[in-house]
């Protein structure tokens, strides 16, 4: 009896380091998992359908954009004000993303800087300028709950 309550004892805390680390993702996992859906706005920008690139962020009145002098909250909200300011394939250009650094800050929550660049043809400019994310983790995964993002001045 003694001897299989010293096992019992001894073999509790591997058990509960053991499964708590099936819950917890590596920040390795974590990080990739980010880095594919920053991944996924690029590939859908540069198809040109916003309202999928959009599906990154969440979809709540809780959803802050800030750019500029302005900042304001909603998925639909942001959606519209990107299909305003893009309006067509040679005003949307190419997206690429650089210097990308992401902070996990918990099981919940991660932050996301980065450097984003907008190639264009025709008569727009090319763009670029710096951005920060922070994202939530939601039961159907990462997404965008804030995003400040600010263009570079020629």
């Amino acid at each position: 009896m003694k001897t299989s309550f010293t096992l019992s004892y001894l073999l509790l805390p591997l058990c509960i380091v053991g499964c708590s680390s099936l819950e917890t993702p590596s920040v390795a996992k974590v990080e990739q998992a980010i880095q594919s859906i920053l991944q996924t706005q690029v590939d859908e920008w540069n198809r040109g359908d916003v309202p999928a690139f959009m599906e990154t962020y969440v979809k709540t009145d809780q959803l802050r954009f800030a750019s500029g002098d302005t900042a304001q909250r909603g998925w639909q909200t942001t959606l519209l004000r990107y299909q305003t300011r893009y309006p067509t394939p040679d005003s949307m250009g190419r997206l690429a993303f650089e210097e990308l650094e992401i902070k996990i800050l918990s099981d919940e929550w991660a932050e996301v800087h980065g450097r984003y660049r907008l190639y264009r043809v025709g008569d727009y400019e090319n763009a670029t300028g710096l951005f920060t994310l922070l994202m939530q983790y939601t039961p159907i995964g990462w997404k965008i709950l804030h995003d400040h993002t600010s263009a570079a001045t020629n």
